[in-house]
């Protein structure tokens, strides 16, 4: 019974916070024939604030400022070299049962596509179908 209790309270924990965990997928630059892969390590504060890190790209990076409206699925992520605070991507879109999709602009524009480690969205289409 015990076990039952902690296993349903992880699940409840889990339901709650939809951005918390590792993230992998890639960014479609406009232009650009080969995506780049990408991995986020994302952490939500339960109100609206989402931090992190990232790898994939050329330098890696971090979550400037980022927030998550759970009501909506509305994402916003700052992105920017780590130990320089300068903004050069912004990722804006939506999460929906674990995967994350939408614009990027910035230094650079295209779209992105993002999945969290754990979960298996029933959709597999490809950015831009």
């Amino acid at each position: 019974m015990i076990q039952f209790c902690i296993t349903l309270i992880s699940l409840l924990a889990l339901v709650a916070d939809p951005i918390t965990g590792t993230w992998s997928g890639e960014f479609k630059l406009d232009g650009s024939l080969a995506p780049n892969l990408i991995t986020f390590q994302l952490k939500f504060d339960g109100k609206s604030a989402v931090s992190g890190k990232f790898t994939g790209l050329p330098k890696p990076g971090d979550v400037k400022t980022g927030t998550f409206d759970p009501k909506t699925g509305a994402v916003k992520l700052q992105l920017g070299i780590q130990g320089d605070s300068t903004v050069r991507l912004t990722l804006e879109g939506r999460v929906s049962n674990g995967v994350a999709t939408g614009r990027l602009s910035g230094e650079a524009s295209g779209e992105f596509r993002i999945e969290k480690k754990g979960t298996s969205s029933s959709s597999a289409a490809d950015i831009g179908q």
